[in-house]
């Protein structure tokens, strides 16, 4: 049985090694059939972070979150499109958009990078 099956993804405090999570994810079965992959590192009612990685000129087709989101590039680079503008973002990048906004993602590179979604306040 996986270990992933049992990630604790919501504590009050929680540290990874970005490097360490990456390493896993090429080791993984999804890496090795697709050359994609991603893991969800924290998830609760407020934020969610993914680490993605992908192969050289893959694409996450465009798509949106409804709450705003962050993109930390964390070894690589690639392209974000939204809003009419394209971005390189190479390693050390970070970029925010507001929610609601299409936007996608080409691999110029073998890349990793962290979105961190913030989820929009539910209605009462």
């Amino acid at each position: 049985m996986s270990t992933e099956l049992h990630r604790i993804l919501d504590r009050p405090l929680m540290t990874f090694s970005v490097p360490d999570e990456i390493s896993r994810l090429k080791q993984g079965e999804q890496w090795s059939r697709t050359r994609r992959a991603a893991l969800t590192l924290a998830k609760n009612a407020d934020l969610r972070l993914v680490l993605v990685l992908l192969s050289e000129g893959m694409d996450i087709h465009e798509h949106q979150a409804e709450g705003p989101i962050t993109v930390s590039v964390a070894m690589g680079a690639l392209k974000f499109s939204a809003a009419g503008e394209e971005h390189t973002l190479d390693a050390g990048a970070l970029l925010s958009l507001g929610g609601g906004i299409p936007h996608s993602v080409h691999a110029l590179e073998e890349c990793a990078f962290i979105v961190t979604v913030i989820q929009p306040p539910r209605a009462e």
